[in-house]
């Protein structure tokens, strides 16, 4: 299982890796706007941890 969790308490999950970047754009795109266009999904993809499902 993909996993990124925000510092605010936003948690990210799926099997897919590319869901869990489109969800944790989608969060910084609605709950932290001032870091859009830093967040891209490459830094997302080193946010993933891999936790047990």
């Amino acid at each position: 299982m993909n996993q990124v969790r925000c510092e605010c308490g936003y948690a990210a999950r799926s099997d897919e890796e590319q869901q869990v970047v489109d969800e944790v754009l989608a969060h910084v795109r609605q709950d932290h706007p001032d870091l859009v266009g830093q967040v891209t999904p490459e830094v997302v993809r080193g946010w993933i941890e891999l936790v047990p499902g």
